[in-house]
């Protein structure tokens, strides 16, 4: 019998030689689809991401793979349930998965279910000692206010990885909150020195210095937010506050206003974001929450509610239109023209797509394509005076 086990390993070895090529190919091609569906996901195109998902499944060896990508899409979306379900079917193909105790627990955090959270990191924490759980769980107990908990598990985190900007922010604020503000700016400037370019830490850290009377430093810091940040009422109020007190009254005083117009603003998208919390199938309470956020400038987060919005109504062509104008806001006229050219395919009827077509084309010297995208109008509505008279500004130039 002794020498059963190797004959086995070589008739295995041999006789799968062609099929191991095979298998080879079949990886190649789930983890390609994933590739593309992770591409998709970073620009929030949900269908495609999913599209690609379910390929990959067809070709994958490694369903637990494809599962877990089918969470972290559903997520985005907003869909904790089916992110569950596909999290569980994870587990249920290996309980050690790396990231997906982290990723539930991520769900139920969302959706303030702190304590079922706290459980699943310590899941995590069983086969993952990453720093990444570790403060994970003291966000959790922030929530909870069990401040000391929390910190335990942030310095923990430092500990696993002392360059780990996140965990020196979230101590920051943690500090902040209790008055420790020395120690608070000390964390804040590690945790900016370390993620030089998020502009969330620079904010606490300019904060912290206006709270200190360290205003030369601050205003340095909150010119950029506020600059990078157009919308960020916090930004303009401690600008605003550091003006004041170096004498810049009038200065000082215009962006304390605009703190104060954005304030009520952002607690109307606050009240938003608990409604979509609250309803997640509404494509319409997406598409609402969608135009507040263009109308403050926060235009990554407006395409990912209007993206989410069409998941759950894709045949709505307002929202879809939204979505292109919110490219040419943005200035990727490619972008802008490829979603009116995928609303005329569904629907060639709507001339107003059309017309904004043409315009773009115009704007963009693609002369040739506007009068074609204008003359479509006139073969639905031969009367069109917005389209003859494009065409007839075409002629005279």
């Amino acid at each position: 019998m002794r020498f059963l086990f190797p004959v086995l390993i070589f008739c295995f070895l041999s006789c799968n030689t062609k099929e191991q090529d095979s298998t080879t190919n079949y990886i190649s091609v789930a983890d390609e689809f994933i590739m593309k569906g992770r591409a998709a996901l970073k620009k929030h195109y949900f269908f495609q991401a999913l599209a690609y998902a379910d390929s990959a499944e067809k070709y994958s060896l490694d369903e637990a793979n494809v599962h877990f990508f089918k969470g972290r899409i559903f997520s985005e979306l907003g869909r904790f349930e089916e992110a569950k379900n596909s999290y569980n079917k994870v587990l249920n193909i290996s309980s050690s998965y790396r990231g997906v105790w982290n990723n539930l627990g991520n769900n139920a955090f969302r959706q303030q279910h702190f304590k079922e959270a706290i459980s699943y990191y310590y899941k995590e924490l069983i086969n993952n000692n990453d720093p990444i759980p570790f403060r994970a769980l003291g966000r959790a107990f922030v929530e909870l206010g069990e401040t000391d908990s929390a910190k335990i598990y942030f310095e923990k985190s430092i500990k696993i990885d002392p360059s780990y900007g996140a965990a020196y922010f979230n101590l920051a604020q943690l500090e902040e909150d209790e008055g420790n503000l020395d120690y608070a700016l000390q964390y804040a400037k590690k945790a900016f020195g370390l993620d030089n370019g998020n502009l969330e830490h620079q904010y606490v850290y300019g904060s912290l210095l206006v709270q200190l009377g360290q205003e030369e430093k601050a205003i340095d810091n909150l010119n950029i937010i506020v600059d990078k940040w157009p919308w960020h009422h916090g930004a303009h109020y401690n600008l605003g506050r550091a003006l004041v007190r170096i004498g810049q009254n009038d200065i000082g005083e215009s962006y304390l206003e605009k703190a104060e117009k954005l304030r009520s603003k952002q607690a109307k998208i606050d009240h938003l974001e608990n409604t979509v919390r609250a309803v997640p199938d509404d494509p319409l309470s997406y598409a609402v929450l969608a135009f507040n956020y263009r109308t403050v400038g926060r235009y990554n987060d407006a395409m990912h509610s209007y993206k989410v919005a069409l998941y759950l109504d894709p045949s709505n062509f307002d929202i879809w239109n939204n979505v292109a104008n919110l490219y040419l806001l943005q200035g990727d006229t490619t972008a802008c023209l490829e979603t009116y050219n995928n609303i005329v395919t569904r629907n060639p009827l709507l001339t107003n797509i059309w017309l904004n077509m043409g315009v773009v084309y115009a704007l963009s010297n693609q002369q040739s394509k506007a009068r074609n995208a204008w003359n479509q109008i006139l073969t639905y509505e031969p009367n069109n005076v917005a389209a003859k008279s494009y065409l007839q500004k075409l002629d005279n130039n």
